[in-house]
């Protein structure tokens, strides 16, 4: 038994560091799993997915291998050291990114939430003093405001969150759009439609509505209903969508701008 135990021993120390060696290998390939269904949903950058992983990789090393290092060690004051050591190198480092952590996390948080939208009008009151003007969301540190007068208002994400957001009504845009001799069915004119509308950032992707009004073998009316993000630019909006129809949809089509106090 004397033998046994002997050998499990002088084992144990490598079955310690082996442990501690499988347990950042499942923490590195989870977070980059993680990291990469970011990436690929638009949220964050391949540079940002790396440098979060070298973060992530880092302080798992310093709180890892200083605690498996503390229990194969015999002396009494070893785990305290590890883990006062371990606990000194993760202040000094989340100290070193603290803002960047900040405010990559509320951009996450913005962008997820659509809290604000991109190409939104808002205004966003921070500090006693009110900034107003089209977001303009963008991977980083910083939300960019622009103004009427073409200023760009720099606001860190961090303190986006704590500030208040006034967000400005939206208008509704509503296209009549004809269709004549459509190739497809009825389900992929209308899906084509669909997702040409809703490719633009001058609308509200959920507000999105394209409904038949007349169907025929030689002719197709459709009615395009969405909302503007930003009420002051509606004519742009309009133009956008027109272009962006005319030149998308493999058909020829004729398009008219409907008032919505008009329709049926």
């Amino acid at each position: 038994m004397s033998s046994v135990e002997s050998i499990v021993g002088n084992y144990l120390p490598i079955l310690y560091l082996l442990t501690s060696l499988v347990a950042l290998v499942v923490i590195y390939h989870v977070s980059k799993a993680f990291l990469a269904r970011l990436r690929l949903r638009g949220i964050i950058s391949r540079r940002s997915e790396e440098t979060a992983k070298l973060i992530i990789l880092a302080i798992a090393t310093v709180i890892i291998i200083p605690a498996a290092l503390s229990a194969v060690t015999p002396h009494p004051l070893a785990p305290a050291v590890s883990i006062a050591v371990a606990l000194l190198v993760v202040a000094v480092v989340l100290f070193s990114i603290m803002g960047y952590v900040a405010n990559s996390l509320s951009y996450l948080i913005v962008a997820t939430t659509s809290i604000v939208r991109d190409g939104e009008l808002v205004r966003v009151e921070l500090d006693g003093k009110e900034y107003e003007g089209r977001a303009l969301l963008s991977e980083g540190n910083y939300m960019v405001l622009k103004t009427e007068s073409g200023a760009s208002v720099l606001i860190p994400y961090s303190r986006l969150l704590r500030s208040v957001i006034v967000k400005l009504g939206q208008v509704p845009v509503v296209l009549r759009v004809e269709v004549e001799s459509p190739r497809g069915s009825l389900d992929e004119v209308v899906r084509k439609v669909t997702n040409v509308v809703r490719s633009s950032k001058l609308v509200d992707r959920s507000s999105v509505s394209v409904k038949p009004l007349e169907v025929r073998e030689d002719r197709l009316v459709l009615l395009v209903e969405a909302e503007a993000i930003n009420p002051r630019n509606v004519d742009e909006c309009y133009d956008e969508l027109v272009k962006a129809l005319i030149r998308e949809i493999p058909y020829k089509v004729s398009i008219e701008i409907v008032e919505r106090k008009g329709l049926p």
